[in-house]
């Protein structure tokens, strides 16, 4: 179990919440890691949108991780060791703000566009399935950029995603996809 982001770090807000990875070998529960990999995904998000655990007024928020995965942050602790694997340095690092909040708010502008046509039931609920998918994953690979980045945390792709995520935007797509697929999969009577 490890403690990790920008609490376990000199670059924490008001908004940030506690990051608790749990660290398993995937490979040892199924051959098929990308299938675990999924399950766990789906389970922690699960877990994470029922319960509300808070240490100190920030949020805990869990992850379950490979033991293979690269994992990039400035400061990981230890839990079970009582340790640091990688003790943060308290250096000034600049964050470009300006450029997070272009980037978070492109997205959130998509993803306004989607609500909209899904909720007025105008939409072609497979096509906003697929731009759904494609927007996570486009998220999903801004963040990872971001975070190979010699800036890594610090980088603007990684701050747009958590202003993604702290403004419920990323919520707010999964909750999209749920109705899209509802609607999809309803027949109307006529």
């Amino acid at each position: 179990m490890r403690f990790t982001g920008s609490l376990a770090n000199y670059n924490w807000s008001e908004y940030s919440d506690i990051d608790l990875h749990i660290v398993v070998d995937f490979s040892k529960i199924d051959d098929n890691v990308e299938l675990v990999k999924a399950f766990f995904d789906q389970a922690r998000m699960r877990w994470n949108d029922k319960h509300r655990i808070m240490i100190h007024g920030f949020e805990v928020e869990v992850y379950l991780e490979d033991v293979d995965e690269e994992h990039k942050s400035s400061g990981l602790y230890s839990l079970l060791d009582n340790e640091w694997i990688l003790k943060p340095d308290p250096i000034e690092n600049t964050i470009d703000f300006e450029t997070a909040e272009k980037k978070a708010q492109d997205y959130k502008d998509r993803i306004d566009c989607i609500a909209t046509e899904v909720m007025d039931n105008r939409q072609d609920y497979e096509l906003a399935l697929r731009c759904i998918d494609r927007i996570k994953e486009k998220i999903r690979d801004m963040r990872k950029a971001g975070l190979s980045s010699a800036e890594r945390e610090f980088s603007a792709e990684n701050i747009a995603f958590k202003i993604l995520r702290r403004d419920d935007a990323l919520k707010m797509l999964h909750d999209l996809k749920y109705v899209a697929y509802d609607q999809l999969m309803s027949i109307e009577e006529e």
